[in-house]
């Protein structure tokens, strides 16, 4: 498990006011290496000038402190009047306070124990004579001086050690790091043996010794030597590539623009990018695209079968243990899993275990027993499982720790209809950690600069065809980022809903920064659509059109006009471009005012144990958000007759871009159209489409729209477009496709053609 490398500057007795703010001038502008802890200890005279100037994430360590807590000691700095400076750290047992002062090893060791005790960190020296090393006895000085430290402190968890081989310090000297990495893995050995195997993991042992820039790289590289405490150089501008000196030796991960969560073979770059996110935090900058998929996680893990073959294995992963002070517990708190309440709480310990299955020293182990297991191939289920479950567990932090994205394609996993026992559990983490973020109740902001959202359908275990409309909770969906400060678009195709089973039906209007809406090649009820369109809060484009695939059962939604032209004209002051067909499934509004009753009974109820599903902590959030207006398109205003169309849009003042069917436009043929076509349409308008129109087939629209042509120069100067009258521009047909359940067997032609779903490029880049 890596430490956090640690670098210390002793000024020693240098420096004045004027060098002292320079020196931290100089720090606070650099460029350094933030997984790097930095601590400086300038003269006791300047501790508060330092501190005061000095820029938070870098901290001021004293040169000596003493062991009693106040009285007549003259010259010396007690650790409570640290603690009042805010100064965090103190240097004890400095070769040249143990040669030139005389302190003893029991002196320095009373020292370090009363810094502890009182709370402030301890860089504490120790290191042989140049006649000591010539003797063989580096070692034995060096553990001496330690165990006497030992004899009083018990927690070495505030404890840096600095070997410093006095040989070195300030004579240009240095010891190689062959040489330096011989002492500190011994000392490291004694942590081990005389303080416990937790010290010996965890504790920092930074070498010291006329360190500069030109040999830090080279010692920097050693297994055991997690920093320096430099001299003479912390007081030069080349102090900051000391401080640098790791990261030029962490291997660089490449830097993605695309990032994706979709299969197994993603696990080890997603592991790497956890990794960066402590170490190399910069290369996440990069990304800007991602690609979550769960649901070929959730097919290819689905039947858990352990075998006789894999219960080693399972044995093995149980008994795993991953440290209380991995760097992966620091990197999910970004998740605030104790801070959520959903109904399946998420113990930080399995989320660590779960990211752990692909630490690389936790794979090459699994990956060196399967190479020598000849039934290997009876194992593949449960590894396959565990794969899933990592990638379930990091696509979140992956999100969250990318704060750069700003397109994500998000495949829906709907485990409502999944057998899987463990899929509501594994689910759950990312959609409540994209809830939470969306609604600011994660402790910080995450997918700020999000855009453009694309929701994949998602066919289901159990209906795995590609000819049918996937179900899908898209207002459950919408929760997850609508309130995001930049996003702008969202684009589903394929899907339709399943009439309010875990489906959300209502949502506050106004609530969204969102402009522009695609649904495409879908099947949807209009109360729903008029909903979808009311969220945003100025919605610019509009596209909506239907058919290209079939329902399940063989029936189909309803789509009322007036139900959508009531929401449409809630967005008059901002649409320009609108786009639907939908003249397949219009009928008359009889159902959306049936739903409309179901909503007024349900939201009478006045008991908070009687309150609708739908009525929930997120809603009253939404509704404190939104900008005004009736919840329910059916409280709107009627400002026109609609007459089954889509009314009026002559007050549409931005629209430029209308592409409708001819029976949403003017009714259907046995019905009275409530206004004049060429007045109906905004002086705005440039392009139009008509669809469904055939010349000489209705008289009614022939009247409309030979009008239209007649008047639209002088009536609508700016259209300059009109498609679909000369040649007739076909609608969506909803009654094309066959019902049928089963899917065909391999070999059979279709006798239509269903719309198949291009998901474009989503390979990592």
């Amino acid at each position: 498990m890596p430490r956090q490398f640690f670098v210390g500057g002793n000024f020693k007795m240098n420096g004045n006011i004027e060098t002292i703010k320079s020196i931290v001038a100089h720090l606070n502008d650099a460029k350094a290496d933030p997984n790097t802890e930095v601590v400086i200890a300038p003269p006791s005279l300047y501790l508060l000038l330092t501190r005061e100037h000095l820029r938070s994430g870098i901290e001021v360590a004293a040169q000596n402190v003493f062991d009693r807590p106040n009285g007549a000691f003259t010259g010396e700095i007690s650790v409570a009047q640290l603690k009042d400076s805010n100064i965090t750290w103190t240097l004890l047992g400095h070769s040249e306070r143990r040669v030139v002062l005389q302190e003893s090893d029991a002196f320095v060791a009373k020292k370090t124990a009363a810094a502890i005790d009182g709370g402030i960190g301890v860089i504490l020296c120790c290191g042989e004579t140049l006649e000591q090393r010539e003797a063989d006895k580096t070692i034995e000085i060096v553990t001496s001086q330690l165990s006497a430290v030992a004899k009083e402190v018990k927690d070495w968890s505030k404890i840096v050690v600095a070997y410093e081989p006095i040989w070195a310090i300030g004579t240009g000297k240095v010891a190689t790091a062959a040489q330096a990495q011989e002492v500190h893995a011994a000392i490291r050995k004694w942590l081990g043996e005389s303080v416990g195997s937790e010290a010996q993991e965890a504790t920092r042992v930074i070498y010291g010794g006329s360190v500069s820039e030109k040999n830090c790289k080279e010692l920097a590289g050693e297994k055991d030597i997690d920093g320096f405490l430099v001299g003479g150089a912390s007081l030069k501008p080349a102090f900051v590539d000391i401080i640098n000196a790791r990261s030029s030796h962490i291997p660089r991960i490449p830097s993605w623009s695309r990032v994706r969560v979709t299969d197994h073979s993603d696990c080890e770059k997603i592991y790497q990018l956890l990794e960066a996110s402590s170490t190399q935090p910069d290369a996440l900058d990069t990304v800007k695209e991602a690609v979550i998929k769960l649901k070929q996680i959730r097919e290819t893990t689905f039947f858990n079968t352990y075998n006789t073959h894999a219960k080693p294995y399972v044995e093995r992963e149980r008994l795993r243990v991953v440290a209380s002070d991995h760097p992966l517990h620091e990197t999910i708190r970004i998740l605030d899993l104790q801070g959520d309440e959903a109904q399946h709480r998420l113990p930080e310990g399995n989320v660590v275990k779960h990211l752990t299955w692909h630490d690389p020293s936790v794979r090459e182990e699994r990956q060196a027993r399967l190479a020598e297991d000849t039934e290997r191939w009876h194992v593949h289920t449960y590894t396959g499982l565990q794969d899933g479950e990592f990638l379930h567990h990091a696509a979140p932090l992956l999100l969250m720790h990318c704060s750069n994205i700003e397109s994500l394609t998000y495949s829906v996993c709907p485990y409502t209809y999944n057998a899987d026992r463990q899929a509501p559990y594994r689910a759950h983490i990312l959609e409540q950690s994209l809830l939470r973020n969306n609604y600011g109740k994660l402790p910080e902001t995450h997918l700020q600069r999000l855009r453009y959202v694309r929701l994949l359908p998602e066919t289901g275990l159990w209906y795995d065809d590609a000819r049918t409309y996937s179900h899908m909770d898209i207002l459950g969906q919408l929760r997850l980022f609508h309130r995001l400060p930049h996003i702008e678009s969202l684009a589903i195709d394929g899907i339709t809903t399943n009439g309010g089973a875990d489906h959300l039906e209502h949502f506050p209007p106004h609530t969204s920064n969102l402009r522009t809406i695609h649904v495409g090649h879908s099947m949807l009820p209009s109360t729903l659509v008029a909903v979808l369109i009311r969220i945003p809060k100025r919605l610019e484009e509009f596209t909506h059109f239907v058919g290209g695939r079939d329902t399940r059962d063989g029936g189909r939604n309803l789509f009322s006009a007036r139900t959508l032209g009531k929401a449409l004209w809630d967005q008059r002051g901002s649409l320009r471009k609108l786009d639907i067909d939908v003249d397949g499934l219009l009928q008359d509004d009889k159902y959306d005012r049936q739903d409309y009753e179901r909503y007024l009974k349900e939201s009478r109820r006045g008991a908070p144990d009687e309150q609708p599903y739908w009525y929930d902590e997120w809603f009253r959030l939404d509704e404190q958000a939104s900008a005004g207006g009736p919840s329910h398109v059916h409280d709107l205003p009627d400002t026109r007759e609609y007459s089954n169309t889509i009314g009026s849009l002559h007050d549409f003042e931005k629209l430029t871009h209308l592409s409708l069917g001819v029976k949403l436009l003017l009714g259907p043929p046995e019905s009275t159209t409530p206004f004049r076509l060429v007045e109906a349409l905004p002086k705005s308008l440039e392009s139009l489409l008509i669809r469904g129109y055939t010349r000489g087939k209705t008289p009614k629209y022939d009247e409309a729209i030979g009008e239209l042509v007649a008047q639209c120069s002088e009536l609508l100067p700016a259209l300059r477009e009109i498609q679909g009258v000369e040649e007739c521009v076909p609608g969506a047909d909803v009654e094309m496709t066959r019902r049928r359940m089963v899917a065909p067997v391999p070999g059979e032609e279709e006798d239509v053609s269903y719309w198949e779903l291009d998901e474009g490029d989503q390979d990592w880049a």
